[in-house]
């Protein structure tokens, strides 16, 4: 019904929808073509590098893979998943929901898959952006009114800066770009990082593996993930009752709420510490390994993560925990700063990506031959991580200080996607093109330095900041103050350029200030 009353209001303006290119086809992707179909906004181009729908959750598929949200707010509110099988989905069941979104909203026919945008280019005498896209064998360039970059955090691999890696001789691979050809099940592998992705191939690795061993620069802060199947009675009840499904999601989202802080004096913070140790204390009976994996830095400070599989493999006989700094790789073996050379036959690289290198791949081109990445340097940023004053109708999800402290990514997703559809909705009644005004999103950008600087991601060395020491990824306030804020453009924040005296004198003064 809202998808046919946006057509409705669409055909009675009497304007052509604006040709919208976006640029991914995860959660972010998927969630903007769904907000701006139901606003009445048809004319869409997705965009994918790779073969098939789903981003991260298509590239990432090391055994163990699996969100750390609960399934039922892991997904959108606008197609609640009844049949998620567990309390915490593993990757082939988060990708084939996300296949079965594009198929129940009719996303299939906007899909250009295996394309890779080289970069996009605004041209003001069009005006329109100019897209160069590369199709493996061959190039060509789309001309579209509007562009919406939704591809994530989780692009560019981070690779360890160790001496003589690339001279192992044996299986080397990321967890990101797995090989499934390679049977590791009685080998002697090495795992190097215990972050996120690392926590969940551990303890696979360590059920197959003759020797594992792990290789820990710093211990993360781990709470129980408390994952199981949904039993048959609770699963029939999510297939016939709708409200239960939708009762589950709102408990896992009231509990992530109300146990999310990010500011350092928060008592959340403190209660939650004290929590985590607990688990640590009862999880991990030897004293020196538990003193092993003791953070020395607050909690939050750095992604907490889910830990009850892990600290169990740790205490596998086959697994051995390394804590003294790699110095080097040779051909045969990992060896550490203490001379130790540990013989393997496989090295898994678990060290996450390249996260503040934000549209990584992409060159962006604005308004006066500005380019968005000499523009931020290695500090970026935008007004509510969704634009950049220059940058005509060119918008971001999961841009700069958007990832949220604790709860779900995905409700920072819709609702990013919210304030693209409204904006994109003003240009199709008023035609013309949007840019955020500077002064808008200085003053944005000012106050949350200020509050970042009380946050407890201050505190620590993690990947949520930038080489300057700057948080460009975390957002410091509640998931529900950015939806707040998103929930629809504010007009004194922009200029809308529609060819009238008023508004060209507007985005002359727009293009002063920002040079």
């Amino acid at each position: 019904m809202r998808y046919l009353l946006g057509r409705i209001r669409a055909l009675a303006r009497g304007r052509p929808s604006p040709k919208v290119a976006i640029i991914g086809a995860g959660f972010g992707g998927l969630g903007a073509a769904v907000a701006l179909r139901r606003a009445g906004i048809d004319d869409l181009l997705i965009i994918e590098a790779d073969d098939g729908v789903g981003g991260t959750w298509r590239r990432n598929t090391y055994p163990g893979a699996a969100c750390d949200i609960q399934s039922h707010l892991y997904s959108f509110s606008f197609a609640p998943n009844k049949s998620w099988s567990r309390t915490y989905a593993r990757q082939p069941e988060i990708l084939a929901y996300l296949e079965s979104v594009v198929d129940e909203f009719d996303l299939g026919r906007h899909l250009m898959l295996g394309t890779a945008v080289r970069s996009a280019r605004w041209c003001a005498d069009t005006p329109q952006w100019e897209l160069r896209l590369d199709r493996g064998t061959s190039s060509e360039t789309v001309n579209v009114d509007v562009v919406v970059c939704a591809i994530g955090l989780f692009g560019a691999q981070r690779l360890p800066d160790i001496p003589g890696l690339e001279d192992f001789g044996g299986t080397l691979m990321h967890t990101a770009q797995w090989d499934h050809g390679v049977d590791l099940t009685g080998a002697r592998v090495a795992v190097i990082g215990t972050g996120a992705s690392g926590v969940q191939v551990i303890p696979e690795l360590a059920q197959t593996a003759a020797r594992l061993t792990v290789f820990q620069r710093t211990p993360p802060w781990m709470v129980p993930k408390d994952d199981r199947p949904y039993t048959a009675t609770e699963l029939a009840q999510f297939r016939r009752n709708p409200l239960a499904v939708r009762h589950t999601r709102w408990k896992i989202w009231k509990f992530q709420h109300d146990n999310t802080a990010t500011m350092a004096d928060d008592p959340v913070v403190a209660a939650r510490s004290q929590f985590a140790t607990a688990f640590l204390q009862r999880s991990v009976a030897d004293e020196e390994l538990r003193r092993a994996l003791t953070p020395d830095y607050p909690f939050r400070c750095k992604r907490v993560l889910l830990g009850d599989d892990f600290y169990r493999a740790l205490q596998r006989e086959n697994v051995t925990l390394v804590t003294d700094p790699i110095a080097r790789i040779t051909t045969t073996s990992v060896v550490t700063a203490n001379g130790d050379a540990v013989a393997v036959d496989a090295v898994v690289l678990a060290t996450g990506f390249e996260t503040s290198q934000y549209l990584s791949g992409i060159e962006v081109i604005g308004a006066q031959g500005r380019r968005l990445h000499e523009h931020w340097g290695v500090d970026p940023s935008a007004y509510l991580g969704v634009a950049v004053a220059g940058f005509p109708n060119f918008f971001m999800l999961y841009g700069p200080n958007t990832n949220q402290g604790g709860n779900s990514i995905v409700y920072i997703l819709e609702a990013g996607a919210r304030l693209v559809a409204s904006a994109v909705s003003r240009i199709a009644r008023r035609g013309g093109y949007l840019t955020v005004r500077p002064e808008a999103e200085r003053r944005f950008n000012e106050r949350l330095s200020a509050d970042l600087d009380r946050s407890i991601w201050t505190q620590c060395d993690s990947y949520f900041r930038s080489p300057s020491g700057r948080v460009v990824t975390q957002w410091p306030y509640t998931e529900l103050d950015y939806a707040r804020r998103t929930w629809r453009i504010r007009s004194r924040d922009w200029v809308h350029h529609t060819g009238n005296l008023r508004d060209d004198v507007m985005l002359s003064a727009t293009k002063l200030s920002i040079d």
